[in-house]
């Protein structure tokens, strides 16, 4: 049987897609193609969670559940979750009482799309960690309960800052994909992330002796349609295209780009693959498409 593809979304730029693309990739496996796919949420910021939770009706805790109802004047039956990112890095401190599945994944009904919550003040939460278990806790987590086995699709939302985080979203990971947007400086943000990667796999070996880290590569994110976009941003999106940046790094820039869609902005909730906008969906499917075979190239490149 195949092994799960887990694949970090990551950039140490914020505002850049990320979270957006995570969702959108994962709800497009899910409901399109028909995977199982588990979206893991270890920003701190936690958007990619309160979209999710947004869409489907749920709520972290019953006194979030209140404020919302009070906030939005309905009498909304939200769903509370116990499950929470914190409980796998929490299981750490005890062999004996490892996280449960219950505790970590969040199953929607009516769908093959599984979410491990992020959790808000995380960093306050596991002050008690020592590094080691924050860095291996996804990995263990994964093992322990072999997800590899049990999903498609294992797509990660990491911090926009280097952190324990950033190594525990790496260690699982087979692949990475990095969102950027037509920005002065994004550029940067890629040639510090390489070093990033390639330290962090320098000082973790072991995880990768079995297999490789690989970048699938850049996706240029919020562009809009071709003529209506201003001069400006095409030169910044050529500017990114013929990087020595990416030239020295040998980075591949994907040929689709995520298409600008106000309403991505307006409403957490949304979600392309259950949208009216045929446009939208079909740069969305291109994309997943183009991905999937980047994906199949690597592993008949590097034999795995």
């Amino acid at each position: 049987m195949k092994e799960a593809e887990v694949i970090s979304f990551i950039n140490m730029k914020g505002g850049v897609g990320k979270t957006t693309l995570t969702k959108e990739i994962g709800f497009y496996l899910a409901d399109q193609l028909k995977k199982k796919v588990l979206l893991i949420d270890i920003d701190p910021q936690i958007n990619l969670t309160q979209s999710m939770f947004k869409y489907f009706n749920y709520a972290q805790s019953e006194q979030i559940a209140k404020r919302i109802k009070i906030k939005d004047n309905k009498n909304t039956n939200l769903k509370v979750s116990e499950a929470s990112i914190k409980n796998i890095f929490n299981g750490q401190l005890s062999e004996r009482n490892p996280t449960s599945i219950e505790n970590a994944i969040l199953s929607f009904p009516n769908t093959s799309l599984d979410l491990i919550p992020g959790e808000l003040g995380l960093e306050f939460i596991t002050r008690n960690l020592n590094s080691n278990q924050l860095e291996n806790g996804i990995y263990n987590f994964i093992d322990d309960n072999n997800l590899k086995d049990k999903y498609d699709y294992i797509l990660i939302d990491c911090p926009p800052t280097y952190s324990s985080y950033t190594v525990a979203a790496l260690k699982p990971s087979n692949f990475y994909i990095i969102p950027v947007r037509p920005e002065a400086y994004s550029i940067l943000g890629i040639d510090m992330l390489q070093k990033v990667i390639e330290q962090i796999e320098t000082d973790n070996k072991l995880y990768f002796r079995d297999k490789k880290l690989t970048n699938l590569g850049i996706i240029i994110t919020d562009v809009k349609r071709k003529g209506t976009e201003s001069k400006g941003i095409e030169n910044l999106i050529e500017d990114i295209k013929s990087s020595e940046v990416l030239k020295r790094n040998k980075i591949y820039v994907f040929k689709n780009m995520f298409q600008h869609n106000s309403s991505l902005q307006k409403n957490i909730a949304y979600v392309i693959s259950n949208s009216n906008s045929h446009k939208s969906k079909d740069n969305l499917k291109n994309i997943v498409n183009e991905m999937i075979k980047r994906i199949n190239d690597a592993r008949d490149r590097n034999n795995y």
